[in-house]
């Protein structure tokens, strides 16, 4: 995911660990929009999405309030995670300046096999899936499923096996070739959800439909805005810069509880992350040192002549918080660069398939 990847490069470049001095403030070489607020049609799309209201049984005779319409993906979120919990518009993403290459970079042109076997299911990516949301280890997808051909994806020869839960939900289960089983859920034509085992799906549901526990959600309708929003834990990052950089990864266990995260990749790739702290002192140390260790990655590359990476680096910031404590990551992937690198992801695709067919080719004449 490119919110983990760019999160990784942030963090990770304080392996430069440089204590002391603040980075001096400087302009940025090209201007990337920042998605800092809430704009007013993100508001009112979310207005929009409020269009599920949950039923809530009475209690004990008791009649229970009303309940004010909700979004169906935020009303799928727990009030914990272990990982994060994170939420793509894939549909705008798809749509935007940069989607016409970015579908060519993940599907090919059109012509790929999965994708058109998406589309024969009724699943086609580029029309048919508004939002990808990852809560740990589940994916909720939404969009314009009611025409879906699940069997599809079911060996040949098998049939899904379906049940009704509760209102608007059913539970998939598919037999795989191997004779183990698959299971997935989806709700009311317009949500898909995979990931865990039967308990877990049902989980999912019984939040979306207002019969789980309620609690404050991890991501609320006050974080939906931006192409990507959410929630990471700080764990994760730590893993990942742990082998390379043991004290780093001890630092951020120690000083980062989690970061709120909000992306545009609209035009640019702007993303703009909230660390929350876990210990006031260590985690203003590993904002002072995250800042130094960019500036001197940006002196670095420009000493040897990198003017992207420099440039790339120059859009890069850490800030204080303005409230609350913590430190907010800002980094930037101008549309220039965005468009060479997707432009040599096609290539790279194109050449990957051109061996593929000619491998093709090859076991053929070998048969002959």
């Amino acid at each position: 995911m490119l919110w983990l990847v760019l999160a990784a490069v942030l963090l990770g470049v304080g392996a430069w660990l440089m204590r002391g001095a603040e980075p001096p403030d400087r302009d940025p070489v090209e201007p990337v929009k920042l998605p800092t607020r809430m704009t007013r049609a993100e508001r009112e799309k979310g207005e929009e999405r409020r269009t599920w209201l949950p039923f809530i049984a009475p209690d004990a005779g008791v009649i229970a309030e009303p309940q004010r319409p909700r979004d169906p993906v935020l009303a799928v979120m727990p009030s914990e995670v272990k990982r994060g919990a994170v939420v793509a518009e894939f549909n705008a993403i798809l749509n935007s300046e940069l989607g016409g290459k970015l579908t060519d970079c993940l599907f090919g042109d059109g012509q790929d096999s999965f994708l058109q076997e998406l589309r024969d299911a009724g699943m086609d990516p580029t029309s048919k899936i508004d939002r990808v949301a990852m809560i740990d280890d589940s994916v909720v997808v939404t969009g314009d499923f009611k025409n879906a051909q699940w069997k599809r994806f079911a060996p040949s020869g098998s049939d899904p096996v379906s049940k009704d839960y509760g209102r608007q939900g059913q539970i998939h289960e598919i037999t795989r070739a191997d004779g183990g089983t698959d299971v997935f859920a989806t709700w009311g034509g317009q949500m898909f959800i995979a990931g865990g085992d039967e308990a877990e799906l049902k989980q999912v549901l019984d939040r979306l439909e207002g019969s789980g526990p309620v609690g404050n959600p991890v991501v609320d309708e006050s974080m939906a805005y931006g192409e990507v929003y959410g929630v990471v834990s700080s764990q994760p990052i730590a893993d990942m810069v742990r082998k390379s950089d043991p004290q780093l990864a001890s630092m951020i266990e120690q000083s980062a509880k989690s970061m709120q995260l909000h992306m545009d990749v609209g035009h640019d790739v702007g993303m703009v992350a909230d660390v929350a702290p876990s210990n006031a002192a260590t985690t203003d140390e590993l904002r002072r040192s995250l800042g130094a260790a960019l500036s001197l990655a940006r002196m670095q590359a420009a000493a040897k002549g990198e003017k992207d990476q420099a440039d790339i680096l120059d859009l890069a910031r850490v800030r204080e918080a303005e409230a609350g404590g913590g430190f907010r990551l800002e980094a930037g992937l101008p549309n220039a660069f965005m468009s060479k690198a997707l432009d040599e992801c096609i290539v790279q695709r194109k050449q990957r398939a051109e061996r593929n067919r000619s491998g093709v080719a090859l076991d053929a004449g070998d048969e002959d």
